[in-house]
């Protein structure tokens, strides 16, 4: 995709088209305030005075994170009032619990209920953009993330809800373009945005990164942040592989329940053994946990005998093993 911001609805035409659209399929526009999510507004309300076949709906979830968030949520209301399209917006209460940032509370809320009230078979559209992707390879980068969590965001995804047979898509058709091209088409077409201040706070790391860091990489090294996207591409390709031939594998393992069988896994190395781990709790949707953590589970789980009862946790998960050693994954609850 290009940076030039006048080829930026060709560009969003091509990904709306290769992501084979049905008629009165819903498009979501997830709208957080920013320049970004507005472009993705305005980019969809141009397609769809071209194409009324579709169903359309933007979203706005309020956090109330920023002491402002209020007032913002009045001026997404007036604008999409202005432009006559139809907005879903809600204050999200967002649950924390020790050890999980705000942040990532609040990222998960978000799309649980993104995906609640949008239909079954509902396309979403993102706004995150190509400085996004850098920084956010490179704060996988900094926690020591394999290929899965450097492959960074995903240009297109599906995810089924439960009890459902079609699947929603998640789209970010900005996500090979720079910032400064947003910014520039948002003022050629004169688009009403919020800036949040707290962007700014370089205590917070992503902030660090796109303010203090990455910068100073990309002075230096002016094709810096296209080996970056290249090298996630890479990691994503790498991973699809992986998960393609884990599949069958781990399908062989599990019993109706979707439970892990502990002795499958003993005759591979520990290396597999790993992997399989995690293909089993990325099939579960589970948060993943990390490398110590996924040891403590394999070594837990598969070297210790039937009078153990081993259990461990991460996050809102944790794995039990059953009495005729399988593998059982629970979400739990945090204080």
């Amino acid at each position: 995709m290009t940076a030039d911001y006048r080829d930026l609805y060709s560009d969003f035409c091509a990904a709306l088209q290769q992501a084979e659209l049905r008629p009165q399929q819903q498009l979501v526009a997830c709208l957080g305030g920013g320049a970004d999510s507005q472009t993705v507004l305005d980019l969809l309300d141009r397609w769809r005075s071209e194409n009324p076949q579709f169903n359309y709906l933007a979203i706005h979830l309020d956090h109330q994170f920023h002491p402002n968030s209020g007032l913002w949520a009045e001026s997404l209301v007036a604008d999409c009032e202005r432009r006559g399209f139809p907005l879903h917006m809600e204050v999200l209460t967002v649950g924390q619990g020790a050890r999980i940032s705000k942040e990532a509370a609040g990222r998960d809320a978000r799309y649980q209920r993104l995906s609640e009230i949008a239909e079954e078979d509902a396309v979403f559209l993102l706004g995150q953009h190509r400085n996004d992707q850098i920084e956010t390879f490179l704060l996988q980068l900094k926690r020591g993330a394999g290929p899965k969590g450097l492959a960074a965001m995903a240009e297109h995804s599906a995810m089924q809800r439960a009890n459902e047979a079609t699947r929603q898509v998640w789209l970010r058709p900005l996500l090979g373009v720079s910032k400064a091209a947003i910014y520039a088409y948002a003022e050629q077409r004169q688009l009403h945005w919020i800036e949040d201040d707290t962007n700014y706070d370089t205590a917070i790391d992503r902030n660090y990164l796109r303010h203090e860091v990455v910068p100073k990489l990309e002075q230096r090294w002016p094709h810096f942040g296209d080996a970056v996207l290249r090298s996630a591409r890479l990691c994503a390709e790498q991973q699809q592989v992986l998960d393609e031939l884990l599949g069958q594998q781990i399908a062989s393992l599990l019993n109706a329940n979707g439970e892990l069988a502990v002795d499958g896994l003993k005759p591979h190395s520990a290396a597999s053994q790993r992997a399989l781990l995690r293909g089993w709790l990325q099939q579960q949707d589970a948060g993943m946990p990390s490398y110590a953590q996924l040891e403590q589970i394999r070594l837990q789980m598969i070297h210790t005998q039937n009078d153990r009862q081993p259990v461990v946790a991460w996050g809102t998960y944790q794995v039990t093993r059953t009495p005729d050693r399988y593998l059982v994954l629970h979400r739990r609850l945090t204080n």
